[in-house]
C-alpha cells in the first residue's frame, strides 16, 4: 500500500499537472515541447488487448543469472516504426530478465548503419 508522504506528492502533480514538465524543464534542464495543456491521465498500463513484439533474436549473457541482454534487430531498410518498436523490445527484456539491456543492429551497410545509429528518444 502506497504510504501517505507517496500520494501526498502524487497529488502535487494531480492538482496541477505542468507542474511535471516544469520540473523538467527548470529543475533539470531538458527541453519540454510547447504545449497547449497538460493533463493528468490514468496510470493504468495493462493492455487489454495484448500487441505482439517480436524482436528478430534476443542473446542473453548468463553468470548464475541473466547479465546482460541483447536485442539483435537485422535491419535491411529504414523503417520509421522501428524508432517505437526498439524501446519496447529494450524495456520489455529489462523487465522481464532483472538485467541490462542493449539493442544491436545490423546493417548491411554503411548509409543504413547511420540510419539505425540515430539516437532515438522515448519522449
Amino acid at each position: 500500500m502506497p504510504s501517505l508522504r507517496h500520494e501526498a506528492l502524487l497529488e502535487l502533480f494531480r492538482n496541477r499537472p505542468a507542474l511535471a514538465a516544469e520540473l523538467l524543464r527548470d529543475a533539470l534542464g531538458i527541453e519540454v515541447p510547447a504545449y497547449a495543456e497538460a493533463r493528468a491521465e490514468s496510470a493504468e498500463l495493462t493492455q487489454v488487448v495484448p500487441t505482439e513484439y517480436r524482436a528478430d533474436l534476443v542473446v542473453q549473457l548468463w553468470e548464475n543469472t541473466p547479465r546482460l541482454a541483447i536485442v539483435v534487430e537485422v535491419q535491411l531498410s529504414p523503417d520509421d516504426e522501428k524508432r517505437y518498436t526498439w524501446p519496447v523490445y529494450l524495456t520489455h527484456m529489462r523487465a522481464k530478465l532483472r538485467c541490462p539491456t542493449v539493442l544491436l543492429v545490423v546493417a548491411p551497410d554503411a548509409a543504413l548503419a547511420r540510419w539505425c545509429g540515430q539516437p532515438f528518444l522515448t519522449w
